[in-house]
């Protein structure tokens, strides 16, 4: 979505500024986002920006609690099915079942809703799944993030 001078990221901040929704993103996420290796400044840049900005925060997967293992294992099995024809179990994207692991975490802390916003089709389904199998899919939604943003910038959603 780029960074703060870009339509998409102000307009995504607009969003959720507005209704009063705090972003949380997982330090995995953070480190594939390009939190960590010095190449990816633009990307630090922006989730610093975003932070500093008082909508993002940086969460923790806690697989001590209960559920969270065994969603996030269910995330990356279902993934599995879904593309074993085009990637092994070794390519799956961890940081993807890490965001059903801490989706599950703050429905169970009570959360009254969360949504979880993802970039790929296959992870879309399958945290959808691994969710609703948990017993909390009536308090999660899984959103494909690109199209969000699209229709952010569209829409009538504008700042």
């Amino acid at each position: 979505m780029g960074g703060p001078s870009n339509e998409k990221y102000r307009s995504f901040e607009w969003f959720l500024r507005r209704r009063a929704i705090t972003v949380v993103v997982p330090r995995a996420v953070a480190e594939e986002l390009g939190e960590s290796p010095s190449e990816y400044t633009y990307q630090r840049d922006r989730l610093r920006a975003a932070q500093m900005a008082g909508w993002l925060v940086p969460g923790q997967v806690d697989f001590s609690h209960p559920g969270v293992s065994t969603v996030v294992d269910t995330a990356r099995n279902r993934m599995h099915h879904l593309s074993a024809d085009d990637v092994t179990e070794d390519e799956i994207e961890k940081t993807d079942t890490i965001l059903a692991g801490i989706a599950y975490q703050y429905v169970i802390r009570e959360e009254t809703f969360v949504t979880v916003l993802v970039s790929d089709r296959t992870a879309e389904q399958a945290i959808e799944d691994a969710l609703s199998t948990a017993g909390v899919g009536d308090r999660t939604t899984v959103v494909d993030g690109r199209s969000l943003l699209r229709e952010l910038v569209e829409g009538d959603s504008k700042p």
